[in-house]
This record gives C-alpha cells, structure tokens and sequence, in this order.
C-alpha cells in the first residue's frame, strides 16, 4: 500500500504563518507606511478643507437625463420696499388729483361781472399788474333777522364801501392802496362826486373807469364781496384775531369790544371795518381797519392747515368762491396772483397805505367828501406805473 505521504492528490496544509508583531516589522517598512499615512494626512487633508471637487458632468456619469448645474441665485430686492414706494405713489397722484379737483371746484363756484370799461381812452401798461378790490354793502339774500344782526339797515341797491387797489410790480414788493369811499373824483358823464357813487350809478364798470382816470393805472383784474358773503368767510375760518388798544363801542356797527387780543366772530369783524363814527379819523381810520383786518384774514386762509388739507381748502374755498364776484376778463392766474401779493402784504413783505389826502371833512355839494392830495398822489400812482421804490408813508 503507498504510503500516503507520497500521495501528491491529498492537499498539502499550509502550514500557518506566525503573525508579526508590529515592532518587529523592518524598519524600512515602518517608515514607508508612515510616509504614506503622513502623505495623504498632510496633502489630501488640506485639499479636502480648502478646495471643491466639482460635480462630475453628465458626459462622464453617462446620464443622459441629468440636468446641468444650476447658476447661482441672485437676491432679488425687498417686495416690501416696492410695494411701499408704489403706496406712495399712489397717494400722492391721488393728493395732487384731489387738490387740481377741489381748486377747479372753487374757481368755478365765484360769479363773474363785467367790469372792464367799454371807453376808447383806457390807460395803457405799466410795469406790472393793478387789481381793484371792492366790498360792496350789498344787502342781496340777507334775511330780516342778519340784517339787524349786522347792522346793515334796510336800504335796497348796492354802494361801495371799500375799495384798495392791489398793484404787483414785475418785480418788487406788491402795494396795497385803500381809496377811500367818499374820494371826490370825476366820474364819466356823471360831473364830480364821491367814489362810492360811481358803483351806485353804473356798477363795475363805471367804478373801474372811475379808479383808472383817476390813478392813470389799468386795471386788469376785479374782485368783489358783499356783507353775507364777508360774515360767511370769516365764520368759516374760525374767527380772526385782532388786536385791540382800546375798547370800541359803536351802536350804528352794532360793536362792543373790550380792549386786548381776541378772535373776533364774522358778525363782529363786519362792525369792525365798517364803523366810523366813533373814530375821530373817519373814513381815513375805517380804510386802516379794513388793510389790517384783510391782511389778518388772508394771512388765516393762507394758513397751511387751510392750503394743504383737500377738505379744508374745499369748505373754507366754497364758502369763500360763493361769496365773490371775479371779473369776465380776470382769469385763475390772475385771481392766484392777487391771492399771493395780499399773503406777501400780510406777512409784511409789501406796501399798506393810503392815498395822500388833502382833507378828510371836504364840503361839496354832495355833502362832506374826501379830498385827495393831487401832488402827493400823483406821485405814489407815477411810481407804481414806472415800478419805482414807494415813497409815500402809510
């Protein structure tokens, strides 16, 4: 029988090899593993802190339906910013809309008149534009009971009782020059009388002609109100201050005031510029009154409260609009040329006086009148058509 270590078919064992320690290992091999562990520690760490593989293209993966990379998102801007600038837009195209409304709304409540003079002998231009103011003592629409409250008296037609004639230069400071109702002047076709009667015999026109021959200024532009209208105003702006160095008491006025500063309501600022007989200046005192208390009065409308506030603007311009009368030929630009000066007048930047006079108690035969100073006044008027420096005190 063979001996069975001589069969070459039985697998041989594999004798097992002793494992080696570590430490025993050759030290060239320690120090080559060592290098590779140092070598990627060093190298491939710091490449995997400090740089981005980038994404395998879809050539190299082979899919076919994979997308490209997405390019980095830009930050939009804040939709709530844009939505707040288009809010502000919005009100403000709906303030300025509503303020063109409410203009175009008081322009068209005032009445117009005709009261250019249809004369061929009309002075020419001068250097800037005149204006004539006018409060009528109309009684027109005023009940039993306001007419005793304001004094007014019964007798029907309408007189002037104020008249100022606004003049803007082209440049300079605006002049405001009361002309006082019982001026003695010429009048077309009528002789000579007081200034008042002119309006009483031919209205607007016949007063406008009257002011033009006398002051050599064409006027370009007329504004009337009447007492209801006056009362009105003042009501619905809250009253005006005024201020008082003495007590007034005047029964025809229907005034009793104490002295000081007080809001004085409408019923009471129509005493105000109306009374005479208890100055003892007369009507020279009355047209003082009447340039104070109208530049306190558009110096209150004027106010930004009042200007800037669509609803304010709207009640206090209405009732302001329906009580006045503009001339045909006296146009928007114009009516807010006048409303600037009469502010600049209020605030002090302007001219407030009146017309050099000669006698206050001058006796006609129309009974006591006002004569003017014809030197005096013919150079006030000569400046203001040339557009030189006022000179003449107030």
């Amino acid at each position: 029988m063979p001996n069975p270590e001589d069969d070459w078919t039985r697998p041989m064992p594999r004798t097992p090899r002793p494992r080696r320690d570590p430490e025993d290992r050759h030290e060239g091999d320690r120090r080559q593993d060592d290098r590779r562990q140092d070598d990627w520690s060093e190298d491939d760490w710091r490449q995997d802190e400090t740089e981005r593989i980038p994404a395998p293209r879809s050539s190299d993966r082979g899919d076919r339906g994979a997308p490209p990379p997405r390019p980095p998102r830009r930050r939009r801007p804040a939709y709530g910013f844009r939505r707040f600038l288009a809010l502000v837009a919005f009100l403000l195209i709906a303030y300025v809309v509503a303020m063109v409304v409410v203009v175009a709304m008081v322009w068209g409540s005032i009445d117009q008149v005709d009261a250019a003079p249809d004369v061929p002998d009309r002075p020419g231009g001068s250097a800037g534009e005149t204006y004539l103011l006018v409060g009528t003592d109309s009684r027109e629409g005023l009940t039993a009971e306001q007419r005793g409250d304001f004094g007014t008296g019964s007798t029907e037609g309408s007189r002037t009782d104020t008249v100022m004639m606004l003049h803007v230069p082209t440049m300079g400071d605006p002049t405001l020059v009361s002309l006082p109702r019982d001026s003695y002047l010429p009048i077309r076709d009528q002789g000579t009388n007081k200034l008042n009667a002119s309006y009483s015999l031919g209205g607007p026109e016949l007063l406008v002609d009257t002011v033009e021959q006398a002051t050599g200024l064409r006027i370009g532009g007329y504004l009337e109100i009447g007492f209801g209208g006056f009362v009105g105003v003042v009501d619905e702006v809250g009253g005006v201050e005024m201020c008082l160095e003495a007590p007034i008491q005047d029964e025809k006025a229907h005034l009793d005031l104490p002295a000081g500063c007080q809001e004085l309501t409408g019923t009471e600022a129509l005493g105000y510029v109306r009374m005479r007989y208890s100055d003892p200046r007369g009507d020279i005192g009355r047209v003082e009154r009447q340039r104070e208390f109208l530049a306190a009065l558009v110096q209150k409308m004027a106010s930004p409260a009042i200007v800037l506030n669509p609803w304010s603007l709207h009640q206090v311009g209405t009732a302001t609009g329906g009580a006045l009368a503009i001339g045909e030929d006296t146009s928007m630009l114009e009516g807010a040329r006048i409303a600037l000066a009469m502010r600049a007048v209020a605030n002090g930047n302007g001219n407030s006086l009146t017309v050099p006079v000669a006698d206050m108690n001058y006796q006609t035969d129309v009974g006591s009148a006002v004569l003017w100073d014809e030197v005096g006044a013919e150079e006030l008027f000569a400046a203001l058509r040339r557009g030189d420096a006022v000179t003449i005190a107030p």
